[in-house]
């Protein structure tokens, strides 16, 4: 996978403000980077079979299959009318990927999607190509499970291989006991066994890389979930974690370098309780976490996007402020619609909406962006705008 070809790229191979872009997926990822392209000149089509989707609320064309229009027809209509596409959403079909780079540039390209769509390719992936990820067992029976966790001790972390994100398709398996009730419930033929990692932080890097071979790193995000979905991202992270930046840098470069990624992507860490950076997963896309890079930094992870797939120059990725990005799902809205001025009468805070009509428990709807003096200050703010919007 890796592409030998890319640090001889020139500025011949930029593709212009002008051109169009294609975007496979139409939620909130593909909304932001539409914004971000369409800034900087480019037209946007994008592919959702979602009618009212976030994305195509703000694309220059929507590409939308229906009965009389197949998904692969409707792919090759926006490859064929964009200079290169990429995704926002990495449980796409990566056949339409393979479709799409028939008539233009994909990125990132399938091979690089298929494998992170898959939890067990991509850990031996990355495994044997060197880098550090939580210790893992494919399993494919219980029996085999019980074997696992002779290796990696129990409580073991039970992963469907493909179609999880927050949480879904995953189980905590502290005892034996435990086991036949998570094998049930997981119900799937490709399963991974993780060795449970009793983490002090989690951690996650954002990466670009062009054709140029150029690469540029984000700072590194400290994250703090709820109930498995993001909810809250300090940009710098705190002191104490500070001196791991640098390693996962390394660790971001190689992985762009190995597998010759053109694109973004953004690498989740476990930080061991002996301070060890452990790979959770890869995410071939812009990720939630990059959002604070909105407002707190010189170049969004949406712009940086744009400039990897159009083989533009990457921007430096330059902090102008430490700030907090905090989570607004669907929760919010469950006593009404939420009195936005408790964001915008902070002079450092910023709402992004969605655009999506219905808000559901556990649905992202939304982010809001805090800057201060410290991304611990900036967080704690953050967590009181929160609290009164539900007030």
């Amino acid at each position: 996978m890796n592409d030998p070809s890319a640090s001889t790229s020139n500025n011949q191979d930029i593709i212009p403000p002008g051109s169009w872009l294609g975007m496979l997926g139409g939620g909130q990822l593909g909304r932001m980077f539409t914004h971000s392209a369409q800034r900087m000149g480019y037209h946007v089509g994008v592919f959702e079979t979602e009618e009212n989707c976030p994305a195509g609320q703000a694309a220059d064309a929507h590409f939308m299959p229906s009965e009389a229009l197949k998904a692969e027809s409707v792919v090759c209509d926006m490859a064929q009318k964009c200079s290169a596409v990429s995704l926002e959403f990495e449980n796409i079909d990566s056949s339409l990927v393979r479709l799409a780079a028939q008539d233009t540039l994909t990125h990132p390209k399938a091979e690089f999607l298929e494998m992170s769509q898959n939890r067990i390719l991509e850990k031996t992936g990355l495994a044997e190509s060197g880098f550090p990820t939580t210790p893992f067992v494919a399993v494919d029976s219980e029996e085999a499970v019980h074997a696992a966790a002779e290796e990696l001790n129990w409580p073991l972390v039970l992963k469907t291989a493909t179609s999880g994100y927050d949480g879904k398709g995953q189980v905590i398996v502290r005892t034996a006991e435990e086991l036949p009730v998570a094998w049930a419930k997981l119900g799937a033929s490709g399963i991974i066994a993780e060795k449970w990692i009793d983490f002090q932080a989690e951690v996650s890097m954002i990466t670009a890389r062009n054709l140029r071979g150029e690469i540029e790193c984000f700072p590194l995000f400290e994250n703090d979930h709820k109930n498995h979905i993001l909810f809250l991202t300090l940009c710098p992270c705190t002191a104490e974690l500070a001196h791991l930046e640098a390693k996962a840098q390394e660790i971001c470069r190689g992985i762009a370098e190995t597998f010759g990624v053109i694109g973004l992507f953004c690498v989740e860490f476990f930080v061991s309780k002996s301070g060890e950076l452990l790979i959770n997963e890869i995410a071939p896309r812009p990720h939630n976490s990059g959002h604070i890079t909105m407002d707190a930094v010189n170049a969004s992870q949406f712009e940086q996007q744009v400039r990897a797939i159009c083989n533009l120059p990457l921007a430096k990725t330059e902090l102008i402020r430490p700030g907090a990005m905090i989570n607004l799902l669907g929760d919010v809205w469950q006593g009404g619609a939420p009195d936005w001025s408790q964001v915008l009468r902070h002079e450092n805070a910023f709402l992004h909406l969605y655009g999506k009509a219905e808000a559901r428990v556990g649905r992202k709807m939304g982010h809001i962006n805090v800057l201060a003096e410290s991304s611990t200050a900036a967080a704690q703010l953050a967590t009181q705008i929160h609290q009164d919007l539900q007030s």
